[in-house]
């Protein structure tokens, strides 16, 4: 019994080897497997390929690109290249000096030192508009008396046209071009104001000695020039002439472009008018506090204007008048004459 246990164990202990021996070996070929892929590229390379499908001759082609010639590339690149220049980010404009003469001028005024500020949901100031006139410029000599204006169907075109009187004997005229490009905004977009008597148009394009601030009584033709402040940031030179114009917040430019009038307030300079941005180059007033205000830097007369802080800013001999005729939601627009701005 004795000898079969031993004799047992044995063959236990032999099988053990073997069966370790061949899985050491099916490790090693495991470990060197290397496929031979030279079969397969033989295959895929006598597969024959799809042939390209011919195009049918009475098939229509599509009509080449016109070709360019390379004496009008350089220019298209100047063209690009210009209105890159002149219009920047954020509507920022800028112009050569309208100018390159500053004309006689009988004194100097300070710039502004107070900026308006606007927050939204903060209660300001209501303006008493019983303060106003009733009949706006009625006492001045430049511009005669007024009649109220009527009730009249929406349907009605307001009377003033180009080619009628721009202004009262002894005034400048309203720029033809100003007049038209605010007219026909006036009439393409009438339902955004409810003042539809009288207009407001600004040429910056005039030194700040001169008037170049018109309201325009559209029910009787006749229209009224004053004096009117332009930005620091528009003037860096301070020679009276605006040659910058922006969009951006703190940039103390004044902008162009249309205009809506909106609620009177008193605020830093007293009696003022918020205005609303309708382009692109102003869509920023009312968050810039961009507004129409009395100032004492801006003086009927050969006087050079002081610079705001972009706000229009007009004389305190003016600014009743100027409130009485734009508030309501009037339309504002101010331009450059004789450019496409």
């Amino acid at each position: 019994m004795k000898t079969l246990n031993i004799t047992f164990a044995l063959t236990l202990a032999f099988t053990g080897v073997l069966q370790a021996k061949s899985l050491e070996r099916m490790r090693a070929q495991a470990e060197n497997i290397n496929i031979d892929t030279s079969s397969l590229a033989k295959k895929t390379a006598s597969v024959p390929r799809a042939s390209a499908r011919p195009v049918s001759a009475d098939r229509q082609q599509p009509p080449a690109a016109p070709e360019v010639k390379a004496s009008t590339i350089p220019l298209i690149a100047a063209i690009v290249q210009f209105f890159r220049l002149l219009f920047g980010a954020n509507g920022d404009i800028e112009i050569a000096n309208p100018s390159t003469e500053i004309p006689e001028y009988e004194g100097e005024l300070e710039d502004d030192t107070e900026e308006e500020s606007y927050d939204e949901g903060q209660t300001y100031e209501p303006l008493d508009e019983s303060t106003l006139p009733a009949e706006p410029f009625q006492q001045t000599q430049q511009f005669g008396l007024l009649q109220q204006p009527q009730a009249q169907p929406q349907t009605q075109q307001p009377s003033f046209q180009s080619g009628q009187p721009s202004s009262s004997a002894g005034g400048p005229a309203v720029p033809e071009d100003l007049k038209r490009k605010a007219l026909d905004y006036f009439h393409a977009n009438s339902g955004k104001f409810a003042n539809k008597r009288y207009i407001g148009i600004v040429d910056f394009a005039a030194h700040s000695s001169r008037d170049r601030f018109w309201i325009l009584d559209l029910q009787s033709g006749s229209a009224h020039a004053i004096h009117v402040a332009h930005g620091t940031g528009s003037d860096p030179d301070n020679d009276g002439y605006a040659t910058r114009f922006s969009n951006v917040p703190n940039s103390r430019a004044s902008s162009l472009g249309f205009y809506l009038t909106g609620a009177l307030y008193t605020g830093k300079h007293g009696r003022s008018m918020r205005l609303h941005g309708l382009s692109s180059t102003n869509s920023n007033a009312l968050s810039r506090a961009v507004v129409l205000h009395d100032s004492d830097y801006v003086r009927e007369g050969s006087y050079r204007a002081g610079r705001s802080f972009g706000c229009l800013a007009v004389a305190n001999s003016e600014i009743a008048n100027v409130l009485a005729s734009l508030r309501g939601g009037a339309l504002i627009y101010a331009g450059i004459s004789n450019s496409d701005l």
